[in-house]
């Protein structure tokens, strides 16, 4: 052969040499990489899952320790609830249609309404203070429960984040 002949068969030689190594490279940097996305995959569906458990195990956790509140001092439960239901009826507004339906009657329900607030009131002060509570020790447990159920929503709701990040 010529010297031209030998130099092209030789660069084809060395083509097809260098293309067979970039194929094999190609194949394990691919194969190296599904690897590592399956095991990243892996890995996030068990952080996912275990995030949902723990949000799970605390919003159980918070459940009970509410529960318990509730049963240890259901008192404190109801006066909480009828404060805000009094502060959510002193914020809503009159309206117009409610005095000229309601006038004279509706002048009346209030002063018997004001009436019974304050007889239900003095009861629960007197009940409460027979039973050897007083409203500093009530509004801490109280604090302390509203406290204890938001660190548990917190947490839930981060886990949920987490999780719904996770692929």
């Amino acid at each position: 052969m010529s010297k031209i002949g030998d130099s092209i068969k030789t660069a084809a030689d060395s083509a097809k040499d260098s293309l067979a190594t970039a194929k094999a490279k190609t194949t394990q940097s691919t194969a190296a990489a599904r690897a590592k996305a399956s095991e990243a995959y892996e890995k996030g569906k068990g952080a996912a899952a275990i995030g949902v458990q723990q949000s799970r195990e605390l919003a159980r956790k918070a459940k009970d320790k509410t529960s318990d509140g509730i049963d240890k001092n259901p008192l404190a439960i109801i006066l909480g609830g009828i404060a805000i239901g009094a502060i959510f009826g002193a914020l809503l507004p009159r309206t117009e249609r409610e005095t000229k339906v309601l006038g004279k009657a509706g002048k009346k329900l209030n002063k018997k309404a004001r009436k019974m607030v304050e007889a239900a009131k003095a009861a629960g002060k007197d009940k409460v203070e027979s039973l050897g509570l007083n409203g500093d020790a009530l509004r801490l447990q109280f604090r302390d429960l509203v406290s204890k159920a938001a660190v548990a929503v917190k947490a839930a709701s981060q886990a949920a984040t987490d999780a719904a990040k996770e692929k």
